[in-house]
Order: C-alpha cells, then structure tokens, then sequence
C-alpha cells in the first residue's frame, strides 16, 4: 500500500528564505511570472516592522516573532497585500517552528485575500496550494480517531492539490504522484475493506497520467499502479506490469510472489469458468513459478506444494505425483499426513494402484497409530479384486483405531468376512457396524441376516457327534 506519511516541505523555505523576505520586502514575488500589471507593495510600515523579525527568527525566538508580526498586522489595513503577506509571513514562523497544524490558518487567510484581490502570481499560489495540500494530508494521516475531522481534512487535501493543477505551469512528475497517492489513502480511511471505488479510480487514472511524464518512470510509480489495479480487482492488467517490471529487475522475490497470485487468482475467477481460461491461467502460474525457481525464488515448502497443486488441478496428474513423491521424500514439501494421502490419489488417478498402496503403506509406517492409512490400502485392494487384502488391512485399520469414522470399515469388513467365509469375523463387524447406527439401513440389516443364514447352513452342515453313554 502506497505510504501516506508526507511531513509538510514548504519547497524549500528556511531560514535563508525568511531571512530573504527581510532583506527585501517590497515586490518580494514580483519577479515570478511578470505581468502588465504593477506587483503589490509593502507598506513602509509594514515593511519597517518585518526588519525587526531577522533577529528573532535566527535566534529562533518563535514567540517573538508571532508577537511582531500579530502587532502588524493588527495594524494592517483589512484586505490589504500586507494582510496577505504577514499572514503568509505567520504560516512561515509556525512552519519553522514545527507547529504544522498551526500554520493552516493564516496561510488559508492569506490564499483567501489574494484570491479576492489578485496579489500573488501563479508560481506562489501554486506553491502555497501545494503546501497547504500537503498540510491537510499530514493532519487527516494523523486523525484516525476522529473519521469526521480526517475525512474533512482528506477533502481539503485533495481540492487544494486539484486546484495546483488548475494553476501551476507545468505538473511534475512528484506531484502528480503525491495527487495518486493522497487519493488512494482518502479511499481507504473510508473503508480498508472496501476503499470508495470513485476515488481509486481516479488515482488510477492519475498514476497511469504520471507514467507519461517520463520517458524511463520510477518502479516505484509502476508499484503504485499494481496497488490502484489490485483495489480494483483489474488482475490481468496488474499481471502485465509485474512481468514489464520482472523483465527490468527479475531479482525481486516480492514480484514473482505478487505475479503467481494474480495469474492464480485469474484461473480461479468466479466470474470465467472458461475451461480454456483457467487453464491458460493455471500454466502462467505454473511457468511463474519455475521461472522463479531458476532464479533460486519460490523454493519454500509451500511454493513447491503449489507448484503441484496447479499441475494437479490442471490433470498433469504424473507431473504432479513426481514433485509430490520428491518433494515428501526430500523434505521441500512439508510432511503431513493429509499430503501422504493426497499423493496416494495422485497415484491412483494415472492408475499406479500399487504405487499408491506403497505410499500408504510408507505413510502408516510414519504414522503408526493411524487406523484411516490400513483402511485407505484395504479400499485400493478392494478395487483390485484382492478381497484377502482388503480383509486385512481392514482388521488392521480397527486394531490401531483413531478412525475418522469407525462404522464404514466395519461395514468393509464385514462384507470381505462374509466373502472369504470368515463368518465370526463377519457377525462380528456387522454387529458392531449396526451398534454404531442410530438407524440401520436396509443393506447392513440385509448383510447381517445373509450372514447369520450363512452360519446356520455351516452348522447344519456340520456332522452330529453322539453323546457318550
């Protein structure tokens, strides 16, 4: 986010420059953007009076000062150019001083009589525009507490510097900046979450103008733009200036980062479901990352999990096993259960069933109290017609427990018992399935009445042994 931190410069002015107002007084802006017209003068008075302040601002006697020019101006008649000029004089005292806030008001009062008598020449009312711009700005940036007094204060920040560009020779390239930036921030003291959309927009427009004032613009202008462009949730532009700024320094690890979210956030926009899209999408977020990972950017766990993530979503399900399975064996992808499954699904979707049932297996050696893995390797047997298999690994999944769901893998069990002719084991799981269902369905009451058919059938099969008389 751009900074909002501007301490008030009054281009330039300093000692040297108050010192200047005392050696010469009379016609002191006259040499700015002559007219036709005679410039205004001091009064001798007045400017008598201003000979007496030197010594008091190099010994930095502030309230002398204001007590020296306050008496002068009381003298001053209403509306005259030395009431513009000690005013602006006051502004100056307070802005030496430090005292920011303070010099608001007689530099407003002096803008304000020159205004209406036409006493300065556009340099110097541009100057002071642009300073009490600059003043305003400070005061909203530090009002956070108080919404009314920042938001007045934004809006008089921005129509001073709206009315600069109305009289200033020629904008540049800083000021135009400053313009974007007091916008951007007025946008979002209005709501962080949601910053007014009118007022990014226009400092959008603003920072787009600023990039035509040079033929070579700072980063730092094309930054603020991605800012703009981001609020405005405009990705595929903001995507385009980082690859401009990539292409001018590729070592900037916070660029590939910004540059992946984009393109990610463009595969996955809720408002294209174009298939073509987001798959277009999805690869330039892919060639993001291992362009940035040549570089030796983008190597972190969590990128590498990425990275496989897109090849996955995408179907480049061998692609995406390989720097699954590298990544989990070698430690650049994080090592977690929910990762060890996942690649045994990656496994299965290219068909590498007993690929995908050495991973499990791997996994339940790494996690030996977790029944889910047995259970995961008894459904992939299942599928392979391996019933003994499947048999197993479900009596294995109930012995280490910490099930998610206990009911299913008795219900596997049950039916692989029953299968096998392993009746006991059947009874036994189907029982246990039911206990564990509030309201049994029709299939497990159907398998516990064909394996309670089943037993019948064997002991009646069974030969009868005479009692012993």
């Amino acid at each position: 986010m751009p900074s909002t931190s501007h301490r008030p410069a009054y281009l330039g002015l300093g000692l040297t420059a108050v010192a200047f107002l005392l050696v010469a007084p009379v016609a002191l802006r006259a040499q700015d953007a002559q007219t036709h017209e005679e410039a205004p003068q001091l009064s001798d008075s007045t400017g008598d009076g201003l000979a007496k302040l030197e010594p008091l601002i190099k010994d930095k006697d502030w309230a002398g000062a204001m007590k020296l020019v306050d008496g002068l101006l009381q003298e001053a008649t209403p509306e005259s150019y030395d009431q513009a000029f000690l005013n602006e004089t006051e502004a100056q005292i307070l802005t030496q001083k430090g005292d920011y806030p303070g010099a608001i008001k007689p530099l407003e009062t002096a803008l304000m009589i020159a205004d209406r008598h036409h006493y300065f020449q556009a340099k110097q009312e541009a100057d002071m525009l642009y300073f009490l711009s600059q003043l305003y700005y400070q005061q909203a940036d530090g009002a956070k507490t108080d919404r009314e007094l920042q938001f007045a204060a934004f809006a008089k920040a921005i129509t001073y510097i709206e009315r600069w560009f109305q009289v200033a020779a020629k904008p540049t390239e800083d000021i135009s900046v400053y313009y974007a930036q007091l916008l951007y921030a007025a946008a979002v003291a209005k709501d962080s979450a949601h910053p007014d959309a009118a007022l990014i927009h226009k400092a959008r427009l603003q920072v787009e103008k600023t990039l035509l004032m040079s033929t070579h613009p700072k980063d730092s202008v094309y930054v603020f733009l991605l800012a703009t462009l981001q609020q405005e949730v405009d990705y595929n532009r903001a995507a385009e200036v980082l690859e401009l700024l990539l292409s001018r320094n590729p070592n900037n690890k916070t660029y590939w980062q910004d540059l992946n979210m984009f393109y990610m956030a463009l595969a996955q926009d809720p408002k294209d479901k174009n298939p073509d899209t987001m798959r277009r999408f999805n690869i330039r977020a892919i060639n993001t990352i291992e362009r940035a990972q040549a570089l030796g950017f983008m190597k972190s766990p969590r990128d590498n999990y990425t990275l496989f993530t897109i090849y996955y979503n995408i179907g480049q399900y061998g692609i995406a096993s390989d720097l699954l399975y590298n990544g989990l064996e070698s430690g650049t992808i994080d090592s977690t259960l929910d990762n060890w499954l996942l690649l045994s699904a990656s496994y299965q979707q290219i068909n590498q069933d007993f690929k995908s049932i050495e991973v499990l297996e791997e996994a339940a050696r790494r996690y030996p109290t977790n029944g889910e893995l047995e259970f995961k390797i008894a459904q992939v047997y299942l599928m392979l017609d391996n019933n003994q298999k499947a048999y197993e690994h479900c009596k294995a999944a109930i012995a280490r427990g910490h099930l998610a769901k206990a009911q299913p893998v008795y219900i596997l069990l049950a039916y692989m018992a029953y299968e096998l002719g392993s009746f006991e084991d059947a009874k036994m799981a189907i029982d246990k399935a039911i206990e564990l269902t509030d309201k049994p369905d029709h299939q497990a009451l159907g398998l516990r009445g064909a394996i309670e058919e089943a037993i019948k059938e064997r002991d009646a099969k069974k030969p009868v042994v005479p009692d012993k008389a």
